[in-house]
């Protein structure tokens, strides 16, 4: 193994490697990269060759496509795919045995080299998807990138789930590989590598029994979030916070005022709320309606034409936007 080889240099190697076919891989992931493609979930094309680094060891790298749409915050306009890579390197040698033998560790600069020899320039948006189980025993490396519809590669949201994009185990976290065009490295330095969901055009509108419990969730943490910045100096107490059924919210609270306690109630449709912000803003996330909503009774607002029974001050959401 010689230390002072970088990724791309080895990447030349195996490119130059006439022993190495990276045809199938190429075909395979072809239809999924152009203009007409057609991803195939839980389909993936594997190709064997010698390790470059190691000696006696054979590196199987594997890729296929599928759809990350409920993975994260995607625009719905860019027909996003995700390409997986994954690279396992095992010990070369001759076996009796069902049972393959225990795989070896591969050096990063290795398998990123086998990234970007399957990937090409699509490698410099790549992330290596890192996990728990790799502390315990030596696991399979993938490697993931997000391409849309015309083939141009994505930085991934803010809110991706790295863990359902591994291998499994408890935790899992990105590491970027490192580009080698130096206006993605400059933005990468200055930006970040993950694009902040909430910034994100046209998402996906999660199914309206997701969308309940994602509302629901998003408003709860908002209104304790509010309160938690007011500190010892609360002007409201809430009485109630609750699903009702699937598509209604009801939230009601007191505001504690000079001249004296005023209950509030919150009668929240949520396909009403859910439908209006998808005509009004193009927006649909379930965190940005409940982020509004939660944050009303902290702004001193003044509503139009309550409805007030009993001594409460109903205010509707939903059905009349």
């Amino acid at each position: 193994m010689t230390a002072d080889r970088t990724s791309s240099e080895i990447a030349e190697l195996i490119r130059a490697d006439a022993d190495v076919d990276l045809n199938p891989i190429h075909e395979h992931l072809a239809p999924a990269l152009g203009p007409t493609r057609s991803p195939k979930p839980d389909l993936s094309k594997a190709i064997q060759a010698s390790s470059v680094e190691l000696e006696d060891v054979i590196v199987t790298v594997s890729a296929g496509c599928s759809d990350p749409s409920f993975l994260g915050t995607f625009d719905r306009t860019a027909d996003t795919s995700m390409v997986r890579v994954a690279i396992i390197a095992r010990p070369d040698v001759a076996t009796r045995t069902i049972a393959p033998p225990p795989p070896v560790e591969l050096p990063l600069r290795e398998q990123i080299a086998w990234v970007r020899v399957v990937l090409g320039d699509l490698a410099d948006y790549a992330y290596r998807i890192v996990t728990d189980m790799g502390t315990l025993r030596v696991r399979p490396a993938f490697f993931m990138v997000l391409v849309d519809g015309g083939g141009s590669p994505r930085l991934a949201p803010s809110d991706f789930k790295w863990l359902l994009a591994s291998s499994g185990g408890r935790r899992a976290y990105p590491e970027k590989v490192v580009p080698e065009d130096p206006a993605l490295l400059g933005h990468l330095r200055t930006k970040g590598d993950l694009i902040p969901a909430q910034l994100i055009p046209h998402p996906h509108a999660a199914p309206p029994e997701v969308w309940a419990q994602q509302f629901i969730s998003h408003l709860t943490a908002t209104i304790a979030d509010r309160l938690g910045r007011m500190g010892n100096s609360r002007w409201f107490t809430f009485e109630e916070i609750s699903l009702q059924g699937a598509d209604r919210v009801i939230v009601r609270y007191t505001w504690h005022l000079v001249e004296g306690d005023k209950a509030y109630a919150f009668d929240i449709d949520l396909a009403g709320v859910r439908a209006y912000r998808l005509h009004k803003f193009d927006d649909p996330r379930a965190s940005t309606a409940a982020h509004r909503i939660g944050s009303t009774p902290f702004n001193q607002p003044r509503f139009r034409e309550p409805t007030v029974i009993d001594g409460v001050t109903w205010i509707r959401f939903g059905a009349s936007e």
